[in-house]
């Protein structure tokens, strides 16, 4: 076999011209390599990020769908409370027609109906307490009246206590002198009421806030988040903002059905 002999300057002449190619080459597979690993790392941040996002809004979801289950249960309870009522009211409206007839037995159960109302008023969430206590004592006068017909009588004894089953459906805000604490001077500040499944308070500087605790006859203190959901729930009864669910404790506690069963 016949070897090729090459001039030292022929050989010294294609080393010059592939070094650079190959110089080259490396550095554009350094730039591609660093590219795709870059790319790859912002791509795993992303999907943490949006798994993080997906637990946390599973989260969520399940705290409002308990919340909504609890408060269904309520609203089930609470429509059939007032479907009894509407039932006594309509026959008592009934009663009307054969007023004559029922003279006698009508007007000791008007009084007992208004003790019922004062009890039930003492025993409510403090809200315009003053106020309807002081219907009630309009009442109490009214049926001692003998310049006043039955009729009207129970007219009026039947409005006041529609009144009472339609602040139970309320969502309602009002400015209110309120004893915070045993023993201690009457506050001005502003109330929230659920209904009556929640009363809340918010100081005037809006550094306090509390709930109602039925169970315990008294406020209980809130903490600043629930304070500011308070403040979030003041400006969504004057109609300043969107419906949204409210995370604040209740100041009557609920029972669920399984509850009941058991």
């Amino acid at each position: 076999m016949k070897l090729t002999r090459l001039p030292l300057a022929g050989l010294l002449l294609l080393l010059g011209f592939s070094t650079p190619i190959w110089s080259a080459n490396v550095d554009q597979v350094r730039e591609v390599e660093q590219s795709t690993q870059a790319t790859a790392q912002a791509i795993q941040e992303k999907m943490e990020q949006l798994d993080s996002q997906r637990r946390e809004d599973f989260q969520t979801w399940r705290q409002v769908r308990r919340e909504t289950l609890v408060l269904e249960a309520h609203n089930r309870r609470l429509e059939e409370w007032n479907g009894n009522l509407a039932r006594q009211l309509a026959s008592l409206e009934r009663q009307l027609a054969s007023l004559d007839q029922t003279r006698e037995a009508l007007e000791p159960l008007m009084e007992q109906m208004v003790k019922r109302l004062q009890a039930f008023i003492e025993h409510d969430l403090p809200f315009r307490k003053q106020e309807r206590l002081a219907r009630v004592t309009e009442l109490q006068d009214l049926l001692k009246r003998v310049d006043v017909s039955l009729a009207e009588k129970l007219r009026q004894l039947l409005a006041t206590y529609r009144s009472e089953v339609d602040q139970g459906r309320q969502l309602s805000v009002s400015r209110e002198f309120v004893e915070l604490a045993p023993d201690s001077e009457p506050e001005r500040v502003s109330l929230l009421r659920l209904g009556r499944i929640g009363l809340y308070y918010l100081s005037d500087n809006q550094q306090r806030a509390g709930v109602w605790s039925a169970a315990e006859n008294q406020w209980q203190p809130l903490s600043a988040r629930q304070r500011a959901q308070v403040a979030r729930g003041l400006e969504l009864a004057d109609e300043r903002g969107l419906p949204e669910l409210l995370s604040l404790p209740l100041s009557v506690p609920l029972r669920t059905d399984q509850e009941d069963a058991e």
